[in-house]
């Protein structure tokens, strides 16, 4: 994992943030607080009320931010403002995960717990490839987009911005995803689909959105 001699705020305080603090804690590093809205079992971190505060706290004592927000264009919103705010933002890598040295992964990309991303992919800003996922080599991944757990990406498949491709789905080689794309859990993704589109099924068929 990148970055290594600073703490760590994880703004987001839901179920996606519980993963990503185990993530950082696994590998060894110090999660100083989380920010905003809590549910579910208590902390084991200090909580902060929101992320004014987090963004202080972390400018304050020089600690990098991840974005544990589980909504696609929320989280890709957050990481650019951190960004613009020069604020540290580095990807995130599970211990147990495979990242190949010859793929990119940009600012504020979390990489859960057995997933896997192969040589030449591309990954934009604020992406998350969760538990188990695959984004196999060559693959363009756009900013925002959600690789849910068990999904997989095929070599040099494209997906666009804010895109989330539901968990078990598989998007086949060389298909082109366009961006704020819903792929529904299980489907499998053999031609290419318009921007805003809703997809089901196997083969995955058209369900509402736009165009």
């Amino acid at each position: 994992m990148a970055a290594t001699s600073r703490g760590w705020v994880v703004l987001g305080a839901g179920g996606h943030a519980r993963s990503v603090v185990d993530v950082l804690e696994r590998a060894g590093h110090s999660v100083v607080a989380v920010a905003g809205q809590t549910g579910g079992q208590p902390w084991h971190v200090d909580v902060l009320a929101d992320d004014t505060e987090a963004l202080a706290l972390a400018e304050r004592e020089g600690l990098h931010l991840t974005v544990a927000v589980g909504a696609n264009a929320a989280r890709a919103r957050l990481v650019a403002d951190l960004l613009a705010r020069g604020l540290s933002s580095p990807p995130v890598v599970a211990s147990t995960a495979t990242v190949s040295p010859r793929s990119r992964l940009g600012a504020g990309t979390v990489v859960l717990e057995h997933a896997h991303v192969g040589p030449s992919a591309d990954l934009g800003d604020a992406v998350i490839v969760n538990t188990a996922a695959v984004v196999e080599h060559d693959c363009v991944v756009g900013v925002g987009v959600h690789v849910a757990p068990g999904a997989v990406l095929l070599g040099a498949a494209s997906v666009g911005d804010a895109t989330l491709v539901g968990s078990g789905a598989r998007v086949l080689p060389g298909v082109t995803v366009g961006a704020r794309v819903t792929i529904g859990s299980g489907a499998v993704v053999t031609t290419p689909v318009g921007d805003g589109q809703t997809v089901v099924g196997v083969p995955a068929t058209r369900r509402g959105g736009s165009s």
